[in-house]
């Protein structure tokens, strides 16, 4: 034992001193920044040497780095808002463009055509233009009167299309003038496809949301949610050009107005604006009730209804069913996102002047207030409107639109015309306070980098890294910043009027700049904390600049009318909460569809019950319309083998991912696909590999759904300003970037999974983990997991051998995290690449890290080089699909209809439709991976995206399951372990477990009779 533990240290010696030897630039290049009494300025630290600088010349991949730092708006703000704001407009129409770049457009099309949003809009005119494609740019000419700063108001409506949003960029003489305006966002309309209907169990069925087209004119705003005015364009007098270029277009644009945005009224003057006889008290009768979930118009697909069955006192409620009663709540969170309800003529008991109330509830901001913009017919009547307040409670409250003296407020309506309410959320006074946070954060983040730099991520506690003598300018800098956070958090509490909690984050984080400036030298020790800090205040931040609010319903009434109570009576209160106790006994949540009979396709929903909701709608609207086949859906999560061998499965099951439909076939529960009608007909709908994972011993046990790979995610600024030009296309290039970055103390993030410690969650397995670096090295090299009998696997390959030595030494040599949170280190920009699923990880940035948008891109995973000189970037994909089970052939007709069922929910125009649904309900987050190729060009992915997407999913090369792939899971995982964590050879360790691995091979397919 002795002798062998000699050997081991031994072993371990050896191997450091060859990591040494490695790494040996890294080291050298630490050494220069370590030493206590270097007075090295920082910027020497960040590595553009001439030698990095050639290695990121011969990088040529589709990662374009191509990035040019824009200011910021709040700081275009507070250069250009003190100029003069000339009281003159000029207007360019979108038919009047001197040049045009667009594959798809139209002119002097009328728009009357299109019903409008508001009975104040004018008659419409000719001279539209259609911009009928998510590309393009056109430019105008315009002649500005006179030197200042313009606000620009729209006359637009969005076209019904596969994108979520509109996003525009626009230049002034062929420059962007500050960030914002690289990426304008304007409100596209939704509506409820439908009513909301009851399904069998007599639970609500929420319509999906789809796009409506709708004239409407908006000032173009701040979507970050940082100022309540429109955005300002500082022009001098003069011929300028105008560029508009889509990101996401489908628009038609009737003008473009340069002016200023008026003041909006006060109430007395408002009052005196009207004319008419009826006054307050004269006005009759009236309370009128409008509830929350019956919105006519939402600015975005995630302001569906939404339901609060807790308590009574919600209108209406049900203690058993799911009831639609609300609308808002965490997906009104937006600046500029809108809601929109309608009172019908006839509704009002006459014309005259109604006060407004709303119950709603604010319950995220705790100590603050929600703010929103009302609109009655497309117009701020008064101040009072233009921000009302609604204060955090956790019940809902009776909100009415008031004076400063605490006075409501009477809007006047006809009762014989049609009247719109409008309300849309504004960032209120917090904005500003919010703008000043996102440039303190901003400096944070940069000097918290330049410390890094220096002393690493984990400094030597003994050792004097005199930061503040190589970095400055770091004393003043951090002392500013404190005084700056405390007036802030001084401005935060007044608004909340009162201390303490609500604004702790800022005070953390002013108590450990205070320290660094009082004991410079102490610094280092305290890195840790600033980086939990300011991730502390960045959350902070972007939870309180949202601005939540869920709405029950809206009120009107006259002057003799009270608004009535918000909560429910004691003894109602009672009733209704035993109800609920009583419900939860007896109601079948997961049965949605009422279809019954011995014929009924009974088809299972692996996924959550609005996903499982929308397959239920499209069935009864179209697949029972079409084909007559009675189809019962129900949403099931796990159990699915159990209950098939209970005999209590069902006949067909979606979304049934990982290793289940080879392990179902393999014991003979499945329906071979391959041999039904049409069967090559549908694979003409994938890439070519997409059947792998469900093939066994020579048939086809299902037809995939959803497909999703890695690809690779990297950061533009901080790469560009290390001097890379490209993306590493190749991981010889990635190897070849990792000491500029581990000089800098960044690093890159790999996909590592952790072996699933629950047997039933339905995942490809973690030795099969798209963008497992072992699985892409070897495919990449034409080399599979097994055989071509799949008896045994080739990784006594040379090629796997060296798959296998390449991904270790990631994490032996270059000293790689295992474990990471990907997300948070890629958006501080320690990990400026990282390799990660591409849907979840895409839409995950898209939606929580809107500071850095614009600054990432992602591409293919890096590839292989061939000996035909072309890349190789083959990756294998995590997937789902539709089986068919066995036990439908006692049905009538049963093989044939679940196949036609299959057939029908994998088309291109079920995908499609199933996808716009789930993502109408689900917003951004909810995107769907489809399989269907086709169907994937069709939903709300850019172009450029989908072109990316498209492209890497040409390279998918699919590793097949097989009965005993937890065998090779587990071994090829253990043996990565011991090579990293135990230092064993890499070679010897892979051929041991690879014995392993084929034993257990051999017997499973001995014990399924299949040698």
């Amino acid at each position: 034992m002795a002798k062998w533990k000699w050997q081991k240290w031994a072993a371990a010696i050896c191997l450091a001193t060859l990591m040494t030897a490695s790494m040996l630039p890294t080291v050298a290049a630490r050494a220069v920044v370590d030493v206590a009494t270097d007075t090295t300025d920082i910027d020497s630290a960040v590595t553009t040497d001439s030698d990095t600088a050639d290695d990121a010349e011969t990088f040529d991949s589709e990662g374009d780095l191509s990035y040019e730092e824009q200011e910021s708006y709040s700081n275009y703000y507070d250069l250009y808002s003190g100029e003069a704001k000339p009281d003159t407009e000029f207007t360019i129409y979108g038919a009047d463009f001197i040049d045009a770049d667009c594959d798809n457009y139209a002119v002097n099309t009328a728009r009357g055509e299109i019903a409008s949003i508001s009975s104040q809009t004018e008659v419409p005119v000719d001279g539209v233009l259609i911009w009928d494609s998510e590309e393009g740019t056109f430019t105008y000419e315009i002649d500005v009167p006179e030197t200042g700063i313009y606000s620009i108001e729209a006359s637009y409506c969005p076209l019904s299309s596969n994108t979520s949003e509109i996003s525009l960029s626009i230049a002034i003489d062929g420059e962007v003038p500050y960030d914002t305006a690289s990426r304008i966002t304007l409100n596209k309309v939704y509506e409820n496809d439908g009513e909301i209907t009851t399904d069998s169990s007599g639970s609500e069925v929420r319509p999906s949301q789809v796009q409506t087209e709708i004239w409407q004119t908006t000032w173009i705003g701040d979507f970050d949610g940082l100022f309540n005015d429109p955005l300002i364009f500082y022009l001098e007098a003069g011929t300028h050009e105008i560029t508009l270029e889509a990101l996401k277009g489908y628009i038609a644009l009737e003008y473009l107005r340069f002016g200023q945005k008026e003041d909006t009224q006060t109430y007395d003057e408002y009052v005196s604006s009207v004319d008419t006889d009826v006054t307050v008290d004269s006005t009759p009768s009236t309370l009128v009730r409008i509830e929350g979930e019956d919105a006519v118009y939402k600015s975005a697909s995630i302001l569906y209804p939404t339901y609060d069955n807790t308590s009574a006192s919600v209108s209406p409620s049900d203690p058993k069913h799911i009831l639609y009663n609300t609308i808002g709540s965490s997906n009104w969170t937006t600046s500029l996102q809108t809601i929109t309800w309608e009172i019908e003529a006839g509704t009002l008991s006459g014309d005259g002047w109604y006060k407004l109330g709303i119950k709603g509830r604010q319950e995220d901001m705790r100590g603050f207030y929600s703010n929103r913009r009302i609109y009655i017919d497309g117009e701020v009547l008064c101040d009072e409107l233009d921000q009302v307040k609604f204060y955090y409670d956790t019940d809902f409250q009776m909100t009415t639109v008031e004076d400063e003296d605490g006075e409501a407020i009477y809007i006047y309506l006809t009762a014989d015309e049609d009247h719109t309410i409008t309300m849309e959320a504004i960032p209120g006074e917090i904005g500003d306070y919010m703008r000043q946070l996102d440039e303190i954060v901003l400096d944070l983040n940069t000097y918290y980098r330049k410390i890094v730099m220096i002393t690493g991520p984990e400094p030597d506690k003994y050792t004097d890294y005199y930061v503040h003598e190589k970095i400055p300018e770091l004393v003043d800098e951090f002392t500013r910043l404190s005084t700056e956070l405390k007036e802030i958090q001084s401005g935060i509490e007044s608004l909340s009027g009162s201390s303490g909690s609500e604004a702790s984050s800022l005070e953390s984080m002013t108590v450990i700049l205070d320290k660094c400036v009082a004991d410079p030298l102490k610094i280092p020790n305290y890195l840790s904390q600033i980086k939990d800090y300011i991730s502390s205040l960045s959350s902070w931040m972007r939870d309180y600049r949202e601005q939540p609010l869920e709405v029950d319903y809206l009120e009107l009434a006259s002057v003799d009318q009270e608004f009535p109570s918000t909560s429910a009576g004691f003894w109602e209160s009672v009733s209704y909460s035993f109800q609920r106790f009583m419900a939860s006994w007896n109601e079948d949540y997961s049965t949605l569809s009422g279809t019954t009979g011995d014929d009924a396709i009974e088809v299972w929903v692996q996924l959550g019950r609005d996903q499982a909701q929308v397959v239920k709608s499209l069935v009864e609207s179209e697949f029972e319309t079409e084909y007559g086949i009675p189809v019962s859906v129900n949403l099931v999560v796990g159990g699915v083998v159990e209950a098939t061998l209970a005999d209590k499965g069902p006949d067909v099951a979606l979304f049934l991912g990982g290793e289940y439909p080879v392990n179902l076939a393999a014991r003979g529960l499945l329906v071979d696909v391959s041999e039904m009608d049409g069967y090559e007909e549908m694979t003409e709908l994938y890439q070519e590999t997409a059947m792998v994972p469900y093939q066994y011993n020579g048939g086809t046990y299902g037809l995939p759904l959803t497909r999703s790979w890695a690809m690779m995610f990297y950061r533009k600024d901080i790469l560009s300003e290390l001097g890379f030009t490209e993306a590493p296309e190749t991981w010889d290039d990635l190897i070849d970037m990792l000491p500029a970055l581990q000089r800098n103390y960044m690093s890159v993030g790999l996909v590592l999974p952790v072996v699933a410690a629950d047997a039933n969650q339905a995942t490809i397995s973690a030795a099969t983990e798209s963008g497992l670096t072992f699985a892409a090295l070897l495919l990449q090299q034409g080399v599979n997991y097994y055989n071509d009998d799949q008896t045994e696997t080739t990784f006594d390959t040379n090629e796997a051998i060296d798959a296998f030595e390449t991904w270790t030494d990631f994490y032996t040599k270059y000293d790689l995290e295992q474990t990471y949170d990907a997300f948070s280190r890629f958006r501080t920009g320690e990990y400026p690449i990282v390799i990660s699923d591409y849907c979840t990880f895409f839409n995950q940035l898209a939606v929580a890290a809107p500071e850095i948008d614009g600054l990432w891109g992602f591409t293919m995973i890096p590839g292989t080089l061939q000996e035909d000189g072309t890349v190789s970037h083959a990756v294998n994909s995590n997937n789902a699909g539709a089986v068919i089970f066995n036990k439908v052939s006692e049905k009538t007709n049963g093989v044939e209809n679940a196949w036609t069922f299959l057939k029908w929910f994998c088309s291109t125009e079920v995908q499609v439709e199933y996808g716009t649904q789930i993502e109408g309900l689900m917003g951004q987050m909810g995107r769907y991976a489809t399989a269907n190729v086709e169907a994937l060009s069709q939903l709300a992915w850019s172009s450029d995206e989908s072109n990316t997407i498209l492209t890497a999913m040409d390279e998918l090369e699919e590793i097949p399951i097989i009965p005993a792939s937890y065998s090779v899971t587990r071994n090829v995982m253990n043996a990565f372990r011991e090579v990293v964590n135990d230092l064993e050879n890499p070679r010897d360790t892979l051929m041991t477990y690879n014995r392993d691995i084929n034993e257990e091979i051999t017997r499973k397919r001995e014990n399924l009779g299949l040698d």
